[in-house]
């Protein structure tokens, strides 16, 4: 990208900003400032998972060394790479329980997690109402959220098509993206029986497989 000196005439107007986001779009800072600036609560949920990518890929790139970590101590390096990021990412914190990681940020915005490392699709299912029907509000700003699949098994796309085919047969909620076959993710939307609002919850599944024939 190319700057001129009217791009910094002015160093807070929101055309630099605006042009920094873009200059540092796809890296891990650029995502972090573009959660730090964005306008609104969707950009910031864009900038969140952005980095949040980021933080699965090192799960990912050190699956041999995470082999025998729990769901908690998976989590808490994703907390602490957000935290790096200064957002204010925690984990066990109370919201209508124990959720695995609470984002909260400016004007109210709140984005919560549930991780669970996949043994059954039942295990699945208790994740998603536990996110669903006790954590999620579906409050302005507060109306999206995470389903973290650690898959240590073969097959990390399989079982996410499974999950959706069981989250369908189940119908609490509608698909309403599928990347499944690109980045491992699929979003679904419901309403919330408290508020009577729309939730969106996009399903990560983490790839930890590791079993080397060498």
């Amino acid at each position: 990208m190319h700057f001129t000196d009217d791009d910094f005439h002015e160093t807070n107007n929101l055309r630099t900003l605006r042009l920094l986001t873009q200059f540092a779009e796809g890296l891990a800072g650029g995502y972090a400032f573009k959660y730090q600036v964005a306008p609104n609560h969707e950009v910031r949920t864009e900038a969140l998972e952005g980095m949040l990518e980021y933080a699965y890929d090192s799960l990912v790139r050190n699956r041999h060394l995470n082999k025998n970590q729990s769901e908690d101590e998976l989590t808490v390096q994703i907390v602490e790479q957000l935290a790096q990021f200064q957002v204010m990412a925690s984990h066990d914190t109370q919201v209508g329980g124990h959720c695995d990681i609470l984002v909260r940020g400016p004007e109210r915005f709140q984005w919560i997690a549930e991780a669970k490392i996949h043994s059954t699709y039942g295990w699945l299912t208790d994740g998603f109402l536990q996110l669903s029907t006790r954590y999620g509000t579906a409050l302005p700003g507060q109306n999206q959220g995470e389903i973290i699949i650690y898959c240590r098994g073969s097959n990390a796309l399989e079982v996410l098509r499974k999950w959706r085919k069981k989250l369908e047969e189940m119908e609490v909620a509608e698909i309403i993206e599928d990347r499944s076959d690109q980045d491992l993710w699929f979003r679904s939307c419901h309403t919330c029986s408290n508020s009577g609002l729309d939730f969106s919850i996009r399903h990560k599944i983490v790839p930890l497989h590791f079993a080397p024939r060498k």
